[in-house]
């Protein structure tokens, strides 16, 4: 199912195609915007070579833009598509209900709840937790998660959004909504 979003303002990343000619030329210009240290080719090829797990994980969007108030806080956005086993799921409420318990299962500390975006029925979750890493450096992680049936009842698109700035979380949960907000099914003309 062809997808349309709007993406956040100073959004910077790579969509992700079946065109591998595409998805070359969009590796590219990213590189030819951000690559420092390194040449336009190589930083280009580095994007490429991530381009095949992408793709087999589902992802069609990935990329970071600015967020909250303070210089350096950045929020890391990806956008997923995953398609059911087998059987189509039938009602799309009673799914988010099924994703909202699986999430609160996995995720004890974080705030779920459906919600009805113009697509559809979709389960929302905000969370936050710290990495730790070596020499007792913590990282803080906000992250908020939309997970949306498609009407096509083959799919779910997952839009994830995270940041390291605890202060940036209204701003991060806010942009995130706005994206999920957007989408809707792409007009085949």
């Amino acid at each position: 199912m062809p997808l349309q979003i709007d993406l956040p303002p100073g959004f910077a990343g790579l969509p992700v195609g079946a065109d591998d000619r595409m998805n070359r030329g969009h590796a590219w210009t990213i590189a030819g915007n951000v690559a420092s240290g390194t040449s336009v080719e190589e930083f280009g090829s580095y994007l490429m070579a991530l381009v095949p797990a992408m793709r087999a994980n589902g992802i069609r969007v990935f990329g970071k833009f600015a967020v909250g108030r303070r210089k350096g806080d950045v929020a890391t956005l990806t956008l997923g598509v995953a398609q059911w086993p087998d059987a189509a799921p039938g009602n799309r409420d009673a799914l988010v209900a099924a994703l909202a318990e699986q999430y609160r299962g996995r995720h004890k500390h974080a705030v779920v709840q459906p919600v009805r975006l113009p697509i559809g029925p979709a389960l929302v979750a905000i969370s936050g937790g710290g990495f730790h890493l070596p020499e007792r450096d913590v990282r803080t992680e906000i992250k908020a998660e939309y997970q949306i049936p498609l009407p096509d009842d083959r799919s779910v698109v997952i839009l994830s959004v995270v940041a390291e700035s605890e202060d940036a979380w209204p701003a991060v949960a806010e942009a995130t909504a706005k994206v999920a907000w957007s989408l809707r099914a792409e007009e085949v003309r």
